[in-house]
């Protein structure tokens, strides 16, 4: 009779359990080797994961971060866009407007008004007289009435030598008569420099200073130009009433 073949013995792990009471009796558990293996490659394969996860988790936050970083750039930057933006506007806004706060190119009596018609101290005609004459003495300093550019510099006739300037808004000061320049075309200058000295050059019985203002081409009354210039009435408007 042939013997039945012995079962081969599965190798196994005995747990002692130790309760933490004390005086409670002590369990064994038989845990086999193959559920060791099943159970350690669970621990490996839970661990492996955390670890894919963890470094995962961290290149994710470093992208966000990056990401982040690189909008707060892009919202600096756009900030930086519209500040520009805005002072590009004020600036051309300011350029399209008449000057503000202008002053007298010259201190001295007013000696005959913006008028349009007057008799000709030296032709003895009417005409229009389109400035305002302020006496003064010889070489009394011409000043610019507001900041711009000079636009020209030479002899007109009946003006003598002639400055004019060009401000914002289409303004253009027209200062005649002088007796000598101090600036030349093409200069920027600020409210108060110097251009010119008074004189008696052109069609002038003596010395003093033929002030005109002109709009986009058309002659106002420079006292009243300067005066609106100086309230809350738009210089345009004064024109317009001069009109």
């Amino acid at each position: 009779m042939r013997k039945a073949p012995r079962r081969e013995r599965r190798r196994a792990w005995t747990l002692i359990l130790v309760p933490p009471r004390p005086g409670a009796r002590t369990r064994q558990l038989s845990v086999r080797a193959r559920t060791v293996g099943v159970l350690g490659s669970f621990v490996f394969v839970t661990i492996a994961t955390a670890a894919t996860w963890t470094r995962e988790t961290t290149f994710i936050a470093a992208a966000s971060a990056d990401k982040l970083a690189e909008s707060q750039r892009l919202v600096v930057g756009l900030l930086d866009s519209v500040d520009a933006l805005g002072a590009l506007v004020a600036k051309e806004r300011a350029a399209r407007l008449p000057p503000r706060n202008m002053v007298l190119p010259v201190s001295g009596r007013i000696s005959s008004r913006f008028a349009t018609t007057r008799l000709h101290p030296i032709l003895d005609i009417f005409r229009a007289h389109r400035g305002v004459d302020l006496a003064a003495p010889y070489g009394t300093r011409i000043v610019a009435p507001a900041s711009g550019r000079v636009r020209y510099v030479g002899w007109r006739v009946g003006y003598g030598l002639t400055v004019e300037l060009e401000h914002s808004g289409g303004v253009v000061t027209r200062l005649a008569h002088c007796g000598k320049a101090l600036v030349k075309a093409g200069d920027r200058v600020e409210i108060g420099t110097a251009v010119a000295t008074v004189g008696a050059t052109g069609l002038a019985t003596g010395p003093h200073l033929h002030f005109e203002v002109l709009t986009r081409g058309r002659s106002v009354d420079p006292i009243q130009f300067l005066a609106s210039s100086r309230r809350a009435l738009a210089p345009e408007q004064a024109t317009a009433k001069n009109e």
